[in-house]
C-alpha cells in the first residue's frame, strides 16, 4: 500500500506538529532547509503553499565550465560525486557508469570555451591568501586550512587543486553568484588582488614542473644579507639563472632558487658574473659574490667536491650602480665543459612530487560522445537543476511522495538519483514534509528558514540561537586591541528590525555597507534576489515604534547643543566613536555620522537611556544613569531635549560641524560641516595649488601660479601623507571620483577678435598676479587676484545640485578684448548657455553672459568675453556632474 506522508499527517499526526511549534524542532527546520538545498523542487512539483516555505538552491551554472574545471576531474566527479567531493549535494546519477560520464563530460565541455590552465602557485600570494581566508569569514562556513581542528558542521571543499583552473577560481571568488546564483556561496567582497591571493592559497598544492623559482622584492634592499628577512611580493617559475624578462619595473631585487641534480662524483667549479650586487649559495653556503655589494659587480669562481645527489642553489641579485643589469651562472665538472647549467638537471622542488601535475592536454571533442552526452543531459533532466527549467517528468509532487521508494530509500538503484542520505538526514526530510503541507509560514518562520538556509547563525546570535562556535572563535579577529569580543564578533541580531531603518537593513543585506571597520570578518553578500525580503520580514516581526516626545528647540540650538554633547567639552562621544572617518581618541567604534542613516530615532532614544538593556555587557556607558543628566547646564538638563539635540546634530551626517577636540591624527583631510582649505603641491594643479573642500563632498583645486581653476571632483577630499613623508615635496591627487581637469595656461587673455589664437605665454607674462584669499564666517575662501589692472574676486560654494557654483566679481579698469576661458575639450550644447564637457561635467552660465564655443573635435574652447562696463561685473558659473 502506498505510504503517503502528507495524507497521514492530515489525518492526525498534524496535530502533534502544529505549525506554531515547529520552530522548537531543530530537525524539522533542518529538513526544510535540506529540501531547499537539495533542490527537490527540480523534480517534484511544489504547491504554491510549499513554495512559500522552501528556499530553493539551484545547481551551479555549467556555462564555460571548461574554463573553470578540469575535464578529468569532472569525469571522475560524474562517475562518483561523493568520492570526489564528500558532502556534495550533487546526487549520484550515473551509478559508476564511466562511459556515460565520458559522454556527459564531452557534452558539457563542448558547450563553451575550454581554456583550462593550471599555474604554479605564487608563494607570496599563498601567504597573503592564507591570512585572508582565515580572517574575512570563509572559516565561518568552511573548515580551517591551517591544521586547526575541523568543525563538524563545515561545508566541505573538494580537492581544489585537482578541480579548478587558477583564473576560473579567481573569477569565481570575485563573483560567486555568476556561477552559483542561489547565493549559498556568497560574495566576500574581495578585491581583485585578494581574490588572486586566495585562489593561489586554495590551489597551493598544485605541482607543475619548473626548473627554478624566482622571488621578487620591491622594498628597498640595503645589503645582500637583508634579502634573508625581506618579504617577497611575488614568486614565479623561471628558466634557470638568467634575467631575461625578470628585472621588471619596481623590482629592486630577486632570488632564484633551484635544486641541482648531480650525477657524478668529482670536483665542480661554479662561475658567477654579474653587473649589480649578486651572490650564489651552494648547499646552504654563500660561496660567491659576498663582497659584490660594495663593488656593484662580481666575477668569481668557486671549486667544491660533490657526490651524487640533489643540492640547493640560491642566487640573489640586487640592482646596483648605473650599468644595465646582467647575470651569468656557469659550471664545469667531470665530463662537463664550462657551460650554463642545463635546465634538465634543475628542479624548483627538492623531491619530484608523486602528485606532480602535467599540463592538462588540450580538450579534443568527440562528436559521437558529444551527441551521446547531449541526450543524456536531457534524459537525466540536468537542466532542471542547473538551468532552473521546468521538469518534464512524471514524478509525484512533493505532497504525494512515497518515502518507501525513490531517492529517499537507503540505496536507490539506477536510474534513481542517489544522494547517499544517512538515516538522520532522511528522517529530517520526511519530518519536514508535515509542516510545509499544513499551511503557509508566518513571518517568523520565514526568517528562521532564510537565516538557516544562508547560515546567518554561523556568525550572529538571534533569539538565543546561533553565534560563533568555540571551535571557530579564534578565526574571528579585530584590527584593534581594546574592544574585546565586541571588536571581533559580528553583532547580535535580536530586535535588529526595531533598531535599524528598513532602508539601511536592505543596504546591509544586499550592498554590503560597512560601519564596523574594526571587524576583520566581512558581511557576505548573498544576492538581493535570494535574501532581499529578509529585511522586510525582520522589520515586520521586530519593529515596535514608540512615540517621540516633541521638542520645540530651534534646529540651530539643537545642532550646537548636540555638537557640545559629542565633543570633549560634553559627553566626549568622540573618545570612542569615529566622526566622519576621523579617528577617535581611544577606541575606534562606529562612526557617529552614520547614526541617523542607520537607526530609528525612537530606538536611538531608548538605547541612550540604558544601553545595557539592549546588549548585556556592552561597553557603551550609561550617560544618563537612572534618568539623571550629567550635564544639567545644557538645555536645562532635560534628557529629551538633549536626545533630540543629538539626533538633529547627527542628522547632518558628513556635513555636521566637527565637535570640539576631534582627533586629526590621520593623513586624510575630511570635510565636515564647513569648508576646508589646503595649500600645497597637487597633481595637475601645480606647486601653488589651493584645494577647496565643501560640505556635500564637492571639491575644487585652484592653481595660484596661473590663476586658473585646475580641478573639480566629488567625494573624498585629499590624503596629504605624501607631503608629510617626503619633506613636503610629495605630490598628492584627489581621493574622490569624477575628477575633471581644466586646461593649463592662463585663464585670461586679450584677443584681437574671436578667432585669435589663445596665447601660450605664462600667466604672469600676460599680466596675472595672485594676491591671496579671504575667509568668510563659514570658512569659505574668496580668491583674490588681478589681470593687468582688473581685480578679480573668485568665490566657489556648493550649489543645490550637489555641484559647484562659482562667482567671479570683476572691478577696475575695463580691458578691451578681455576673454575668460572656462574649458577645453569636447563640448555639447545642452541648453541656453549650458554645455556638457567631455560627457563628464555640465557648465552653465547666467543669462547675462555671452559665451561662445570655437574649434572642433576634442579641442573645442568655451570662452566668455568680459565686458566690464560698470564699477562691478559679476559672472556666475555652475559646474554640475
Amino acid at each position: 500500500m502506498k505510504f503517503n506522508v502528507h495524507g497521514i499527517l492530515r489525518m492526525g499526526i498534524a496535530a502533534l506538529l502544529l505549525v506554531s511549534s515547529w520552530l522548537h524542532a531543530d530537525d524539522c527546520l533542518s529538513g526544510i532547509v535540506a529540501i531547499g538545498n537539495l533542490n527537490c523542487a527540480a523534480c517534484h512539483t511544489l504547491s504554491e503553499q510549499q513554495k512559500e516555505w522552501i528556499q530553493t538552491k539551484l545547481a551551479p551554472s555549467l556555462n564555460d565550465i571548461g574554463n573553470r574545471v578540469s575535464a578529468e576531474w569532472l569525469q571522475r566527479y560524474l562517475v562518483s560525486p561523493q568520492n570526489e567531493h564528500p558532502g556534495t549535494t550533487m546526487p549520484d546519477l550515473l551509478h559508476g557508469d564511466t562511459s556515460k560520464a565520458q559522454a556527459l563530460t564531452q557534452f558539457l565541455i563542448s558547450k563553451g570555451e575550454c581554456n583550462f590552465r593550471r599555474v604554479v602557485p605564487d608563494r607570496a600570494a599563498v601567504a597573503r591568501g592564507e591570512s585572508i581566508y582565515h580572517r574575512v569569514g570563509c572559516v565561518a562556513c568552511h573548515a580551517p586550512q591551517n591544521g586547526s581542528a575541523v568543525p563538524i558542521d563545515s561545508v566541505p571543499l573538494p580537492k581544489l587543486d585537482k578541480k579548478w583552473a587558477y583564473m576560473g577560481l579567481k573569477n569565481f571568488l570575485l563573483d560567486p553568484l555568476s556561477v552559483r546564483p542561489s547565493g549559498r556561496m556568497p560574495s566576500m567582497n574581495l578585491t581583485e588582488r585578494e581574490a588572486a591571493d586566495v585562489a593561489h592559497y586554495l590551489l597551493r598544492e598544485t605541482h607543475l614542473p619548473a626548473s627554478a623559482e624566482v622571488a621578487f622584492y620591491s622594498e628597498r634592499i640595503r645589503s645582500l644579507e637583508s634579502l634573508d628577512s625581506a618579504n617577497a611580493v611575488q614568486t614565479a617559475p623561471v628558466s634557470g639563472f638568467n634575467l631575461d624578462g625578470i628585472m621588471r619595473e619596481k623590482v629592486n631585487a630577486i632570488r632564484i632558487s633551484t635544486w641541482l641534480d648531480v650525477k657524478v662524483s668529482g670536483e665542480y667549479t661554479f662561475f658567477l658574473k654579474a653587473t649589480g650586487a649578486s651572490r650564489l649559495s651552494i648547499a646552504g653556503r654563500w660561496s660567491l659574490g659576498e663582497e659584490s655589494w660594495e663593488k656593484e659587480s662580481v666575477d668569481e669562481k668557486y671549486d667544491m667536491d660533490l657526490k651524487p645527489g640533489r643540492y640547493e642553489l640560491k642566487l640573489d641579485f640586487v640592482r646596483r650602480g648605473k650599468n644595465k643589469p646582467a647575470l651569468l651562472v656557469e659550471w664545469q665538472g667531470p665530463g662537463i665543459v664550462r657551460q650554463t647549467i642545463p635546465e634538465a638537471l634543475m628542479s624548483s622542488e627538492r623531491e619530484p612530487s608523486s602528485d606532480l601535475t602535467v599540463e592538462v592536454p588540450t580538450f579534443i571533442p568527440d562528436t559521437r560522445k558529444i551527441e551521446q552526452g547531449r541526450l543524456l543531459y536531457q534524459s537525466l533532466n540536468c537542466a532542471a537543476c542547473h538551468e532552473g527549467k521546468s521538469s518534464n517528468n512524471s514524478l509525484p509532487s512533493l505532497s504525494d511522495l512515497d518515502t518507501t521508494r525513490g531517492c529517499l530509500t537507503a540505496a536507490p538503484a539506477a536510474p534513481i538519483p542517489d544522494f547517499h542520505f544517512n538515516s538522520e538526514t532522511r528522517a529530517t526530510i520526511i519530518k519536514a514534509l508535515g509542516p510545509i503541507g499544513i499551511g503557509p509560514p508566518d513571518t517568523r518562520q520565514r526568517v528562521a528558514v532564510a537565516m538557516n538556509s544562508f547560515r546567518c547563525l554561523a556568525c550572529h546570535v538571534r533569539d538565543g540561537s546561533g553565534g560563533v562556535s568555540s571551535d571557530r572563535a579564534a578565526f574571528f579577529t579585530s584590527n584593534v586591541d581594546d574592544l574585546g569580543d565586541q571588536g571581533r564578533i559580528p553583532p547580535h541580531l535580536d530586535r535588529v528590525g526595531d533598531k535599524l531603518r528598513l532602508e539601511w537593513l536592505r543596504k546591509v543585506l544586499t550592498e554590503g555597507v560597512v560601519v564596523r571597520p574594526y571587524l576583520n570578518t566581512r558581511m557576505p553578500q548573498f544576492g538581493s534576489s535570494n535574501i532581499g525580503k529578509l529585511a522586510d520580514w525582520l522589520v515586520e516581526i521586530d519593529r515596535h515604534s514608540n512615540p517621540i516626545i516633541p521638542v520645540n528647540d530651534p534646529p540651530s540650538l539643537q545642532r550646537e547643543v548636540g555638537r557640545q554633547l559629542v565633543g570633549t567639552d560634553g559627553l566626549s562621544c568622540i573618545a570612542c566613536h569615529r566622526f566622519n572617518r576621523q579617528p577617535a581618541h581611544s577606541m575606534q567604534v562606529i562612526d557617529l555620522t552614520t547614526t541617523t542613516d542607520r537607526l530609528n530615532e525612537d530606538w536611538f532614544r531608548r538605547f541612550l537611556r540604558n544601553p545595557n538593556d539592549f546588549q548585556a555587557g556592552t561597553r557603551m556607558p550609561s550617560l544618563w544613569p537612572n534618568g539623571k543628566c550629567l550635564l544639567p547646564n545644557l538645555v536645562g538638563g532635560d534628557i529629551d531635549r538633549q536626545h533630540a539635540a543629538l539626533w538633529t546634530y547627527l542628522s547632518d551626517g558628513i556635513n555636521a560641524k566637527f565637535p570640539e577636540g576631534l582627533s586629526r591624527k590621520n593623513m586624510e583631510i575630511v570635510v565636515g560641516g564647513e569648508a576646508v582649505l589646503y595649500r600645497g603641491k597637487i597633481k595637475d594643479a601645480g606647486f601653488r595649488a589651493i584645494a577647496l573642500g565643501y560640505p556635500g563632498q564637492v571639491n575644487a583645486a585652484f592653481d595660484g601660479n596661473e590663476g586658473r581653476l585646475a580641478l573639480v571632483w566629488r567625494g573624498r577630499f585629499l590624503d596629504v601623507s605624501p607631503h608629510w613623508s617626503n619633506q613636503g615635496m610629495g605630490e598628492i591627487s584627489p581621493l574622490g571620483s569624477d575628477v575633471v581637469r581644466f586646461p593649463s595656461g592662463s585663464a585670461f587673455a586679450i584677443l584681437a577678435n574671436k578667432q585669435s589664437p589663445w596665447p601660450k605665454q605664462p600667466s604672469k607674462e600676460l599680466g596675472l598676479k595672485f594676491i591671496g584669499y579671504q575667509l568668510d564666517a563659514e570658512n569659505r575662501p574668496t580668491l583674490l587676484y588681478s589681470f593687468c589692472n582688473l581685480k578679480v574676486e573668485d568665490m566657489m560654494t556648493s550649489n543645490d545640485h550637489q555641484g559647484l557654483q562659482r562667482d567671479l566679481k570683476f572691478s577696475g579698469i575695463s580691458l578691451e578684448g578681455l576673454h575668460f576661458k572656462l574649458a577645453t575639450g569636447k563640448l555639447v550644447a545642452v541648453g541656453k548657455n549650458s554645455w556638457r564637457l567631455n560627457g563628464d561635467l555640465t557648465i552653465t552660465l547666467k543669462d547675462e553672459a555671452t559665451p561662445f564655443v570655437r574649434g572642433g573635435g576634442d579641442k573645442m574652447e568655451l570662452l566668455v568675453p568680459i565686458q566690464n562696463t560698470g564699477p562691478h561685473h559679476l559672472l556666475k558659473i555652475n559646474y554640475d556632474w
